[in-house]
């Protein structure tokens, strides 16, 4: 038996999914609680990596190991655009082999795509990249400018940088510096798509640390073998350079060229692959579509919201909070079953709702609106209602119908974990894409599309 096997290192957790002859034949997912506490406070959005790649480890020792020793090929997935730093003279060190365990030590935290610590202020005074792409807070090459300019000493204890999804291929492969794909290197900012290549020049400018930059390849290409037995998978199993998650994502689901897919999460994108015939030489700051390199030469356009599956856990634990203010107290569990038990049909409703209390990537100084309230509509239902329906109308203004339609786009795939368990959000997507054919419910899943991905490179 041949298999092939994709990890996804999410926000929130790790999944691990095993296929063979294009179908899943194992899957298992777990929760990495890796959130940390920022010096930065609320600015900062940092993660354990020790405990993402304990929770990988964890989500192997899960799995059949007969179905582990059988796969062929590994392709490795997850957050786009954060970074974490490490030493090279320590990569052959953070996984035990005696214990068949990773010790991951003396690594920095890793800052995440949600991180805010870039302000306005700070991006416009940097380079202007020479790239389609605008450069936003959250993006690796953000970040490490920031840290060289305030935490200089930091910086100066390590000599590698790269997602953490290309850290786990290094320790896996023994590289002495990370390979990044063309996929995660547009992620981080200052990356030419065209020439496939970093702004090292521009960025030099200001005096960036241009030797931690990886070295960058095309999605597909090898990144070495596994140096050990992992668990069952076996020594010099080849392993794919690492993807990004939202291209994996829109891989596992899309058959056709004219459809679309709609994924909300924690956050929201909307997404469908196309060739571009030439590639913009600079970004348009103004514009919430993007163009991120996807399979096959072609490009995303994606309308990435960092409002999505967030807003409504913010408005959960707003209530949690009101609450214990009255000396009351319910659950996460309890409250979201009263929300989602809103009445089948909306009523008439004048609040109008912003939802965009993250901000926008576009829009990074927007915050959240509430209008339209009055004494017969603050009923807990209908403000819950309006919520939802902002957050689908965040979407449609970054996105809207009529220019879905102008790319040749006729069916709109909906999935992800919001879409899947809120009837109130899958109305929505259906009244404000109304004009397109709708289908929601799909399983548009990274780590499956990691390893489809990874089985089709064997095909070629």
């Amino acid at each position: 038996m041949l298999t092939y096997i994709g990890i996804d290192l999410g926000t929130t957790s790790v999944k691990v999914c095993i296929v063979k002859d294009g179908a899943q034949i194992a899957t298992i997912s777990k929760s990495t609680n890796a959130d940390i506490k920022s010096s930065l406070g609320s600015s900062g959005f940092e993660q354990d990596a020790a405990a993402i790649l304990s929770t990988t480890q964890s989500c192997l020792k899960g799995l059949s190991q007969k179905t582990l020793a059988s796969v062929q090929k590994i392709c490795i997935t997850g957050q786009m655009h954060g970074v974490m730093l490490w030493s090279s003279t320590n990569t052959n060190t953070f996984y035990n082999r005696e214990r068949d365990e990773f010790d991951i030590t003396n690594i920095s935290p890793l800052y995440t795509w949600q991180d805010q610590r870039c302000t306005e202020e700070f991006i416009s005074s940097l380079p202007k990249p020479v790239s389609h792409l605008s450069l936003s807070t959250g993006h690796g090459n953000a970040t490490l400018f920031w840290l060289s300019m305030f935490q200089p000493e930091f910086l100066f204890r390590y000599d590698r940088a790269g997602t953490v999804m290309d850290f786990l291929v290094s320790v896996l492969c023994g590289l002495d510096s990370p390979i990044m794909s063309t996929q995660l290197g547009a992620s981080w900012g200052y990356f030419d798509c065209s020439a496939g290549c970093w702004n090292k020049e521009v960025m030099e400018q200001k005096s960036f640390p241009v030797h931690l930059l990886p070295q960058v390849v095309k999605p597909g290409s090898k990144a070495g073998n596994l140096q050990f037995d992992w668990l069952a998978v076996k020594k010099d199993t080849p392993i794919l350079v690492a993807l990004g998650d939202t291209q994996c994502a829109v891989y596992s689901i899309l058959r056709n060229p004219h459809e679309a897919v709609i994924n909300m999460g924690t956050s929201c994108q909307l997404a469908f692959p196309e060739f571009l015939a030439t590639v913009p030489s600079s970004p348009d700051p103004s514009s919430p579509v993007q163009y991120f390199p996807y399979f096959n030469n072609q490009y995303l356009a994606v309308a990435a919201s960092l409002n999505g599956g967030n807003v409504l856990a913010q408005f959960v634990n707003m209530i949690q909070n009101w609450m214990g203010y009255l000396g009351l107290v319910k659950s996460d569990e309890e409250i979201w079953k009263i929300l989602l038990e809103s009445p089948s049909k909306s009523k008439p409703n004048s609040i109008q709702i912003i939802p965009t209390i993250f901000g926008e990537r576009h829009a990074p100084s927007q915050r959240g609106e509430i209008t339209g309230i009055t004494a017969g509509n603050m009923d807990l239902h209908q403000v819950f209602q309006a919520l939802c329906r902002g957050l689908v109308e965040n979407l449609t203004r970054m996105m809207s119908p009529s220019f879905l339609k102008q790319k040749g786009i006729n069916k709109l795939l909906g999935t992800g974990s919001v879409i899947h368990k809120n009837p109130i959000i899958q109305r929505e997507v259906m009244t404000q894409y109304g004009g397109l054919n709708i289908e929601l419910g799909g399983q548009s899943d990274s780590a499956f599309g990691a390893a489809l991905f990874c089985e089709a490179s064997d095909k070629r």
